[in-house]
């Protein structure tokens, strides 16, 4: 395994300065919608995975974004935050409760097809013992390895009839993930790992995203 990809302090640090000396940016425009989701980074599953993103798979049952691939996240209520809307999320979804001592920092928030500003954060998480999927809104929880991002085509620029920006698709693994969720993997992984100034604003969202 790649040393770049060890779960370990060196990495957490090198995420955490890097996110730190990030200038996120907000949706252009005026959304009254908020959400808010959390890219937790873990250990691998394997011995050779290294760190990896959670991710999970929405169950069929929802009426909304059934069977997609998400992140743990949702809607603001009243009288939350943002950055509150992402742990509570966390927490009914998967069961993963952490706090500000987890918090490495944040990237560029997007606006969604179905009309929500979304604001992603970024965690770091060693004790997973407690996570477990919510039978109502999540089928499966994964983890995926971050060196997965160094492959051969796992990122990929589908270009669009009529349109001048491009489709994001990410195959990660035997995993196929669009934008919005693929922009913000991709994203946390140019900006936090590598330290790149890198947007991902730009990719278009494909249409099941709307529902």
């Amino acid at each position: 395994m790649d040393d770049a990809y060890r779960f370990n302090t060196d990495l957490r640090d090198q995420l955490a300065s890097n996110l730190n000396g990030f200038e996120y940016r907000e949706p252009a425009g005026s959304l009254p919608k908020q959400a808010a989701v959390a890219l937790t980074i873990v250990d691998g599953e394997g011995e050779a995975d290294g760190a990896s993103m959670l991710l999970t798979r929405r169950t069929s049952k929802l009426n909304k974004h059934a069977g997609q691939w998400a992140l743990p996240g949702g809607r603001v209520d009243p009288g939350e935050t943002p950055f509150e809307a992402a742990l509570r999320e966390m927490h009914e979804e998967i069961n993963l409760s952490l706090d500000d001592s987890h918090y490495l920092g944040r990237l560029d928030g997007l606006a969604s097809r179905s009309g929500y500003a979304i604001t992603p954060y970024v965690f770091w998480a060693d004790d997973l013992s407690d996570m477990a999927p919510s039978p109502d809104e999540v089928a499966s929880i994964h983890r995926i390895p971050l060196a997965r991002f160094s492959g051969e085509q796992a990122v990929q620029h589908i270009p669009v009839d009529g349109k001048e920006q491009p489709m994001l698709r990410l195959q990660l693994g035997e995993h196929r993930i669009h934008a919005p969720t693929g922009a913000f993997l991709l994203q946390l992984w140019e900006v936090g790992v590598h330290g790149l100034d890198a947007r991902v604003d730009h990719y278009l969202h494909p249409d099941f995203t709307k529902n």
